[in-house]
């Protein structure tokens, strides 16, 4: 019984490890938010007076981290929730749903009834809906427990009801793409050019008497198809298959409810309070059979403690969510709609990222209905490309949510010893190197690598030489380092991640004059074949330095000897002659995208800024950039307030905050731009340029509104280096209020009004 409860508790992966702390300055305040911070924030609870009549693109997210629901009603008065879930991948290589569920009340009480309100109550984590006036009200609340796997919808209503519900499956016949031309061919990215149609197997509903239960599984795999096509044969059985048995779907169970037939359960009798619970689950397993053990498991682990209690251990879970960070603007319209931006950006994190794998760049897992296609699909398939994740991962480092980082790190971690196999088969040395568009257990995307590439490097240009997502890694690690000072993360993540990724740059290009020379090499997507491209001489430089920070009880000397040889090798910056403008590369051609490589220096590789030398050759960069845009992967509105650019930041986090779609309700669902919708790395851009405006770290010093525009007020709470906590409220530039944590770290600060 015990390995069964850890191996669910697992499966949720909410069990907190040293290494990911949820937040340890919470305490300073009780995990009780203050009254002032929850007046505020509940301002900003998003309130419907109106059911959709557009369907899913009228839907509201809601999740536990690993389980993620999109809630609307119909116009009809049905309430609907398409399922998602972080680990639910198909056998051909795709993230979907799992599932669509319906539900309807006899008599329904949203007909004919003008009196209607659904709410995001972002401090409880929950949707409240009522309808109906007094005496003859029904009240709906849905909440993805925080602690447990289950989707909780409780009922009450003024007068009796019937209630059904009903799950629709979302691939009732199997489907094979029959060509890159079809409709749905881009959400099958990574394996749609080959001899070998991705097919997936349709959804299938199991008959239990008490119950609604389906699932999907997976009876074939790409996996070795990939492993052979990127000339690794060898490495199959020694990695195991990812996809190959496993198998998700979910339960649905009510009080007072009975199964109707295999896909519908029905109250036995009216009545005016019902409960439903719906138990997604994902497991490998050798037969369905086994995975249909372990969701009864499950529930009745779920299922231990009473409601009321588990519903005051979820509220106490978004209670400490909210007190570890805040941010909330005034002064004009403008001020209110960021506010909103950063709050439901980060809510909308919180839903999506305690899960097994990470969230999507492209909808994450709040996909709906789309110009035409259902919520499993998405543009650009379902590879990760680092580009574009990193953006929302960066900002959960400042709002103190340290534990919603844990699957971006794994999953890089995880790659780690594949993608140290592969790069010794291919080349014959150390290190290891990851491609920017991979799978969730590495490798290129099959479409990226070539079906018939009996070579060592992808078939596509545009990615070819863009090596640099590692580095940033790297970086974004040391960063969460200095945040929390967390020795164990460094010695189980960053040291053995830094040994790889750095011997991959210090061994893979000859040296002239003992300097390397980083040809063939790509400066991002930008520049496919350059010498010396500035996002890996800037982020080597970087991370090192940072590297030869860390205490010497984490780090071996002759680990530290090597990185130090590596850095000592490399060659300068590119520079303009009168060394005034960094440049993308020492030589580079033609451009071929949209990205400011020489703008790295600035970030993610912070070489140059506010309290930094030489801000000058900062802004003269900055200034002179190609591409001057902001939304979507780009990082204008990061980077101008590192340079202490105040209306600038301001002007583009208005662009971020309005990428909106007019026809979609909710108002940080951002609009598809060069991604797909929810377009999280828009958010996440948005996200981390506002925190930036609020509060930089540099060393040991921590700058206080170093970009604050005159007209806007603030109170924010965020987290800085060294386990420390900064409230300010100010008017302005005008600061009333600065409380510090630990009080030592006051003499830290730098304050320029």
């Amino acid at each position: 019984m015990k390995k069964i409860i850890a191996f669910l508790l697992c499966a949720l992966n909410i069990v907190a490890i040293a290494a990911f702390p949820a937040g340890k300055t919470d305490k300073i305040l009780n995990n009780e938010l203050p009254k002032d911070v929850l007046s505020q924030l509940n301002k900003y609870n998003l309130i419907w007076n109106t059911t959709s009549i557009n369907g899913s693109m009228k839907s509201m997210p809601l999740g536990n981290g690993d389980i993620t629901a999109n809630v609307w009603v119909e116009k009809d008065g049905d309430l609907m929730l398409y399922i998602g879930k972080s680990d639910t991948w198909s056998e051909a290589t795709r993230l979907l749903k799992v599932g669509r569920v319906r539900i309807n009340f006899s008599p329904n009480p949203f007909i004919g009834n003008t009196s209607f309100q659904q709410t995001l109550n972002l401090h409880k984590g929950e949707i409240n809906i009522k309808v109906g006036e007094k005496g003859n009200t029904t009240d709906i609340n849905l909440w993805i427990d925080a602690n447990q796997s289950v989707v909780r919808i409780e009922t009450k209503s003024d007068k009796n009801i019937l209630i059904n519900c009903t799950t629709e499956l979302m691939r009732p016949q199997p489907f094979t793409l029959t060509s890159g031309d079809h409709p749905l061919a881009s959400s099958f990215r990574g394996v749609i050019d080959g001899d070998i149609r991705p097919s997936e197997s349709a959804d299938v509903l199991v008959k239990k008497s008490d119950r609604i239960q389906w699932y999907h599984r997976n009876e074939s795999s790409f996996f070795e198809t990939i492993l052979t096509k990127q000339n690794v044969a060898e490495l199959i059985g020694k990695y195991p298959d990812p996809y190959l048995h496993r198998t998700f779907g979910a339960v649905i169970m009510g009080t007072d409810m009975t199964a109707m037939n295999d896909s519908t359960l029905a109250s036995i009798k009216e009545g005016r309070k019902f409960d439903i619970s719906i138990y997604p689950y994902t497991a490998q397993t050798s037969t369905v059979e086994q995975w249909d053990q372990q969701l009864g498991q499950l529930i009745i682990e779920a299922n231990k403690e009473p409601l009321n209690v588990s519903h005051n251990k979820h509220y106490a879970w978004w209670d400490q969510f909210w007190n570890r960070s805040w941010i909330f603007l005034s002064g004009d319209e403008d001020a209110e709609k960021v506010t909103r931006a950063y709050l439901l950006q980060r809510f909308m994190m919180a839903c999506q990222s305690r899960g097994a794998y990470p969230a999507k760049f492209n909808g994450g897992n709040f996909t709906f209905d789309y110009k035409g296609n259902n919520g499993d699909y998405r543009n650009w398939g379902p590879g990760y490309w680092y580009q574009n994740c990193r953006l929302y991962y960066w900002p959960l480092t400042a709002s103190g949510d340290f534990d919603l980082k844990k699957p971006w790190f794994d999953m890089y971690m995880n790659m780690l010893n594949l993608q140290t196999d592969i790069t010794r088969i291919y080349y014959g040395h150390g290190g290891a190197f990851y491609p920017e568009t991979l799978n969730f257990f590495g490798m290129y995307i099959q479409d990226d690598w070539g079906w018939n590439n009996q070579g060592k490097a992808s078939q596509t240009r545009w990615i070819r030489h863009h090596y640099s997502g590692t580095l940033e890694m790297l970086s974004e690690m040391l960063d969460y380092y200095d945040y929390t000072k967390d020795e164990a993360f460094a010695r189980n993540y960053i040291v053995p991640f830094a040994t790889q990724i750095i011997r991959f740059f210090d061994q893979h290009w000859s040296r002239v004059n003992q300097e390397i020379r980083f040809i063939p090499a790509g400066a991002l997507e930008q520049f496919w074949d350059c010498l010396n491209p500035v996002d890996y001489i800037s982020g080597l430089r970087y991370t090192i330095g940072k590297l030869n920070t860390l205490p010497p009880s984490i780090v071996d000397k002759l680990l530290l000897d090597e990185w130090n040889n590596c850095a000592n090798s490399l060659p300068p910056l590119p520079m303009t002659a009168d060394k005034q403008k960094i440049l993308p590369a020492e030589e580079y051609g033609v451009g071929r995208n949209f990205e400011n490589p020489e703008c790295y220096p600035i970030f993610p590789f912070k070489l140059y800024g506010l309290e930094r030398p030489d801000l000058n050759i900062a802004l003269n960069t900055f200034n002179d950039r190609i591409f001057k845009q902001t939304t979507c992967w780009s990082q204008d509105v990061i980077q101008a307030p590192l340079l202490g650019l105040a209306d600038q930041t301001k002007e583009y986090l208005m662009k971020n905050v309005n990428a909106l779609d007019p026809d979609i309700a909710f108002p940080a669902f951002w609009k598809p731009g060069s991604d797909y919708v929810p377009d999280l790395d828009n958010g996440g851009a948005m996200a981390m340029g506002l925190q930036n405006m609020m509060l930089q770290n540099v060393d040991n010093k921590i700058l206080v509104l170093p970009a604050l525009p005159a007209s806007w007020n603030v109170d924010f709470k965020l987290h800085a280096f060294g386990n420390t906590t900064v409230r300010v409220i100010s008017k302005g530039t005008d600061i009333s209020t600065m409380e510090v944590f630990p009080s030592k770290r006051k003499q830290d600060i730098i304050y320029k009004k």
